[in-house]
Parts: C-alpha cells; structure tokens; sequence
C-alpha cells in the first residue's frame, strides 16, 4: 500500500510565488515635495547711512572681464508661490521666513554655519511643483547681511542682490532635512559694463566737470579711457570737489592752464583693473604720470576707503574696459593748483 503524500510535499518554503510577487524599482526621477517657501511680502531697505554697497559673491571676481566666472556651491532657497524675490544687483530687500526647515537653516547661518558673519550666500530658485532642481535652471545669488529670529519662531532676512546663475548640479546633503545645495554657474552681468569709462564718467551728473577737464585739457587721456582694448581704472572727483580745487572755469582758462592740469588728471588714472575685491591695507597703486596712490581704511576690514587720506564714498562703478570709483577731493599733486573759472553746466 502506497503511503500517504504528507501535506509539505509539495512546499518550497517561498513565502509567495515569483511570478506573483511585486518588485521593488529604485525611484531615478527628480525627487518631489521638496521644502519650498510659498509666498514672502517683500520690503525695500532703506539707503545705507555709509553709502557704501554692501560686499557680494561676484565682487570677488567682478576683475575677471574676459575668463569664465568658477563655479560656486549654494544653498537653495526655493520658492513655489507666483514668483521668487527679485532684485535687482546690489539692491537690499527684507522678508520674513515660516517655514520650519528653512528657519533652522538660518539659525545655523546666523551662528556662524555660513561664509559670511551673520550670513551668507543663498541660490533663489523658483520652482511652482517643488521639485529637485535640475540642470540648466535659472535662479539668482543673494547675500544675506542680517537674520532676526522673531519670537513667532520666524525669522527676518536681509539679503542683497547678486547675479544670475545656472544650476549645474543639486543634492540633498545629509542633515540638511530635505534642503537642497547646488553647483551653480554664475552669468556675469554685461549689461552693467556696457559703456567705457569716460562714456560713465561723462554721464553721470555727479561727475560731469572731471569729465569735462579730462576732455578740454587732455584729450589724449580722455580717448584712451575710450579704448576699448586698453583697462583702466579712474579715480574720478565729484562736482563739488572739482569745483573746490579749481574754482569756476572758462574754456580759456582751461587751455592756458593745459599743462598743470594735465598732470593732475594723470594722477587720477591707473594702468589696469582695480576694484573694491583688489584693494587692500597699504596697497600703492602707481598712476600713469607716476605718482603713488595710497590704500587705506579707516575702520576694519573696509570701512571709509580712502586713496592719499581723500575719501572714496562710491566704489566699483563696473565699465566695459575698467572701474570707476568716485573721490570726494581732487588728489593734490605737489604742485599749487591752478585757480581758473568753470561755466554753469546746462
């Protein structure tokens, strides 16, 4: 007599059939639901009592005219509502933040996790789906100079516009909670370097008599601040200060004055590119006649730039084929100035 079959006979000791069971597929889309900033009710800084603008990221390489900017790794700061906050370069704007995540984040930038004291640089991206970022997308620098942590648990930033760049890559760093960082490549900005420097110095209204003189008494210096091959950097005087040095002047005047006055102007002009990320403690810049520009900073690291003890309240005024920074005082060479009449300007 056959013995019965027992009853596991026929088991393999699958839990389930292969054929039947599910696969697991690894996810290689861009990740989704990421942390993003809705909407923020922006707020327009009021001027700087120092007028002088506040350092950003691209003042580091902004005397790279013709090389390729490198690539620099952000933060990004995502933003989901209608639209990302847009400033323009160099402008200050204030916002409040809610979201949880990105309030932690700032705390830690506030506490010294940045590359800037009580800030640091941040990529503003716009992403309605709030998405991973991928290659190619358009966002825009930004520094952020202040954070206020608000006992509603916000916290206030204030940032200051950069350039635009292109995300090359993005990631989700460990301990970051889900905020992304991302390689970026930064567009200079062309547009703000498309005149020459006398092209600048002539219109702006702050400038026009040094302009003019550059003009009537040399205009030999006046053409090569319009070479477009050639890098210069002008320490250009204002209005007031020309009018100071010299008093008012006639075109006459001007040209019987022509020798003294253009040894003055040469003084103003230097031989490259020199802008505010160049200039240091003690640093002697020579002018095309020779004569010796002194750096020096009242108040550490930056404050109150001074050229021979004059004081420069604007700097890095960006030109097409240099720099342009405004003196509050004509440089004074050794010899008397000469005292001449200048016309109204209409």
């Amino acid at each position: 007599e056959q013995m019965p079959v027992p009853p596991t006979a026929g088991k393999t000791g699958r839990l389930w059939h292969s054929s039947s069971s599910p696969t697991l597929e690894p996810h290689c889309r861009p990740a989704e639901n990421l942390p993003g900033i809705k909407s923020v009710k922006i707020y327009r800084a009021a001027e700087r009592a120092d007028q002088l603008p506040p350092c950003i990221w691209s003042d580091g390489y902004s005397h790279m005219v013709d090389e390729s900017w490198p690539t620099h790794a952000v933060p990004l700061f995502v933003f989901y509502g209608e639209d990302r906050p847009r400033p323009r370069c160099r402008e200050e704007i204030r916002f409040t933040i809610k979201d949880e995540k990105y309030v932690n984040y700032c705390v830690r930038l506030r506490c010294g996790g940045g590359d800037r004291y009580m800030g640091g640089s941040i990529g503003m991206v716009h992403c309605p789906d709030r998405r991973e970022a991928l290659y190619g997308q358009e966002g825009q620098l930004a520094t952020i100079l202040d954070i206020t942590v608000n006992p509603d648990s916000t916290v206030q930033l204030h940032i200051v516009g950069d350039q635009q760049f292109i995300v090359q890559k993005a990631w989700m760093p460990r301990g970051m909670r889900d905020l992304q960082y991302a390689v970026v490549e930064v567009q200079p900005a062309k547009a703000l370097r498309e005149q020459s420097i006398m092209e600048a110095t002539r219109r702006d209204p702050s400038l026009w008599c040094f302009a003019r003189l550059l003009e009537l008494a040399a205009p030999g210096l006046a053409e090569e601040l319009e070479d477009p091959a050639k890098t210069w950097t002008l320490f250009a005087p204002t209005n007031e200060a020309v009018e100071a040095a010299f008093g008012p002047m006639s075109d006459e005047e001007i040209e019987a004055a022509k020798p003294n006055l253009e040894q003055i102007l040469a003084s103003h002009i230097v031989r490259g590119r020199y802008a505010c990320e160049s200039l240091y403690m003690g640093r002697a810049l020579s002018g095309i006649n020779d004569a010796t520009l002194l750096v020096t900073f009242a108040t550490w690291p930056r404050g109150e730039p001074r050229i021979n003890g004059v004081l420069v309240p604007h700097l890095d005024i960006s030109c097409s084929n240099g720099v342009l920074h405004v003196l509050e005082e004509v440089l004074q060479p050794s010899a008397p100035l000469p005292k001449v009449r200048m016309p109204p300007h209409h």
